[in-house]
């Protein structure tokens, strides 16, 4: 008989919950050694990168939280111009993208304004951004990526010694891969599918 702390209900929205329910399983899973499972170094590597995953989110989040102060404070660093022949105002990041844009002798002032004004611009963007750490974070949030990864990857070959180290993979090739939970194309519902499947297993056991 299965472990009635480890028989929950599956989620009838396999799309939507598949993957926040394997969270729950695996971590209970790991809590309570169930069927010896605890001793499966695919599940003891999916712990790890579980919690590297959660810290990349999180720095995810921190980044794109100070970016938008960032960008409130001051603006993007970039300047908007007039360019001859151009319906619309152009929006400039680099000194390459002024030169392209404002060519020849007699738009070398306008060259020059515009290279002032982005200059400039690019200075209050630095100063804010040494202020509100957004650079740092971004870093950090590169850093925290590359662990991921580099988890993932080991989980990924790492061989799986149960039912549970299996689902611990495919949970984390899941949440990896799939670009939204409730994506259908090909093979993610087939995995989700695959996942359930485990999971039932399991719980028979």
């Amino acid at each position: 008989m299965a472990d009635s702390e480890n028989s929950r209900t599956l989620p009838a929205n396999t799309r939507l919950n598949i993957l926040s329910y394997t969270t729950d399983f695996l971590t209970r899973t790991k809590d309570r050694g169930v069927n010896g499972s605890a001793a499966d170094p695919a599940l003891v590597k999916w712990l790890e990168w579980h919690e590297a995953h959660r810290e990349f989110v999180r720095r995810c989040h921190l980044q794109q939280h100070l970016e938008t102060q960032l960008v409130e404070a001051v603006g993007f660093p970039s300047i908007k111009i007039d360019v001859p022949g151009k319906p619309d105002p152009a929006h400039l990041q680099s000194e390459a993208e002024i030169e392209y844009w404002l060519k020849g002798d007699d738009l070398a002032e306008a060259r020059d304004r515009a290279k002032e004004a982005l200059s400039a611009q690019v200075r209050r963007w630095n100063a804010a951004d040494n202020v509100i750490g957004y650079t740092r974070a971004q870093e950090a949030e590169s850093v925290a990526a590359d662990r991921e990864l580099a988890l993932a990857a080991e989980l990924w070959e790492m061989p799986a010694q149960s039912i549970e180290g299996a689902i611990a993979k495919l949970h984390g090739v899941l949440t990896l891969g799939i670009a939204s939970r409730d994506c259908d194309e090909f093979p993610w519902r087939s995995l989700r599918s695959l996942m359930k499947d485990l999971l039932e297993m399991q719980q028979a056991v």
